[in-house]
């Protein structure tokens, strides 16, 4: 079963944002399930590779 859920596209690189308090995250390690904060997947506002 393929996860299609925003954040799940992010590479290495990538930067991510929680939009409900602001917390940010970078991508190390690429692959699995999307991120999530506050109960709602982490948005990405820089693509890495």
């Amino acid at each position: 079963m393929s996860d299609n859920t925003a954040g799940t596209e992010a590479g290495n690189g990538s930067r991510l944002r929680c939009n409900e308090c602001g917390s940010e995250a970078i991508v190390t390690t690429a692959g699995g399930s999307a991120l999530t904060c506050c109960g709602v997947a982490l948005e990405i506002t820089f693509a890495g590779r």
